[in-house]
């Protein structure tokens, strides 16, 4: 029951995530196709875990930290979990007839790499507990989609490219979430290996894992960009081509006022954009982002107290009272911030789609 409640702890981010990159497309996705792309993603931990095992355990053997934490970052991590993400989009998602734009590509490559990034969690979970998964929501989870969608970028130019470019954009795809994911766990796996953390001379190597939170952000803001112009191009192609005029309607077309108070009159009657315009797409960007980000963690950390008192309810010996008191604690500090943690979360969403 223990492990039952933490893993529905780690799966709380990547639900939220996941309807994120779905209600951003301007033509969502079968559901079906969906949820296979993440089913996949769940299965190739197997596969990963079989690929990654002699290089883990080839790193273990390695007292040297920055050698230890380059083979654990990329041979250990991100070079088997990043080509079996890009297998999934390449050998399911990108063949199937749904996926008929590139912002498709954007959708599923954040699908599979949450698919995957949720049963790794779940793992990480089972082993520390509620502390490791409220750190993994903020940390690897949102940087498993980001390098998701950063892969399906690629994956999605590559899928309406000509076939001479298709293997280079392919190689984007799989090369750059490959960088950026061993560069995250790069520091984090050397400092790993300091024997003595507080020392003078391992002061350099723990400048290193300010890189941890900088790679965290760069990829999410490079990828919250691809999406943001891969739905603007979703939608100029979705308009109505520009009316053109030709010369006879030209010639027919009112003349301009003969005197400058002719011309101040029929200023006049135009109406002020200024006034009768809605609120800029800059001012809804900015609030969109503030409601979706604030109520992405606001449903996290909301479902995770939810969980942890579950599991406090399912461990209790039978005291009524503190029971009674503890449901009232969990409906103030648990089911309320997760509701309004959600309709943040939605609202904002929404806002960046009118945007």
């Amino acid at each position: 029951m223990t492990y039952a409640l933490l893993a529905t702890s780690a799966i709380a981010p990547s639900l939220l995530l996941v309807w994120f990159f779905y209600a951003r497309d301007a033509f969502p996705e079968p559901p079906k196709v969906l949820w296979t792309t993440f089913g996949l993603g769940v299965l190739i931990v197997a596969p990963v875990l079989v690929f990654a095992w002699p290089s883990y355990m080839m790193a273990q053997a390695i007292e040297q930290p920055l050698l230890h934490g380059l083979v654990a970052a990329f041979l250990g991590a991100a070079i088997p979990e990043e080509t079996f993400k890009l297998l999934v989009l390449w050998r399911y998602s990108m063949r199937h007839p749904a996926f008929d734009e590139p912002m498709d590509g954007l959708v599923y490559g954040a699908t599979a790499s949450l698919g995957f990034a949720t049963l790794e969690n779940i793992l990480y979970v089972s082993d520390g507990g509620g502390a490791q998964a409220l750190m993994r929501a903020v940390t690897a989870v949102p940087g498993h989609a980001m390098l998701g969608a950063i892969m399906g970028y690629y994956v999605g130019r590559a899928r309406f490219a000509p076939k001479t470019a298709r293997r280079s954009l392919l190689l984007k795809a799989w090369a750059f979430p490959t960088l950026l994911h061993g560069g995250y766990n790069f520091p984090l796996m050397a400092a790993s290996k300091l024997e003595q953390p507080d020392s003078w001379a391992a002061a350099p190597m723990l400048a290193l894992l300010v890189l941890v939170p900088l790679i965290l952000a760069f990829e999410g803001i490079w990828a919250l960009r691809l999406v943001h112009h891969a739905r603007r191009a979703q939608l100029h192609h979705d308009l109505p081509p520009i009316p053109t005029v030709t010369a006879t309607e030209f010639s027919a077309a009112k003349p301009l006022p003969a005197s400058p108070i002719e011309a101040s009159a029929s200023v006049e009657t135009v109406p002020s954009i200024e006034t009768s315009s809605p609120p800029t797409a800059s001012r809804r960007n900015w609030a969109g982002w503030l409601f979706t980000l604030s109520g992405g963690m606001l449903a996290s950390v909301g479902s995770l107290v939810i969980f942890g008192v579950l599991l406090a309810v399912v461990m209790d010996h039978g005291d009524v009272q503190g029971l009674s008191d503890l449901v009232l604690g969990t409906l103030i500090i648990g089911v309320f911030p997760a509701g309004l943690g959600w309709l943040m979360f939605v609202h904002g969403v929404r806002r960046l789609n009118r945007a």
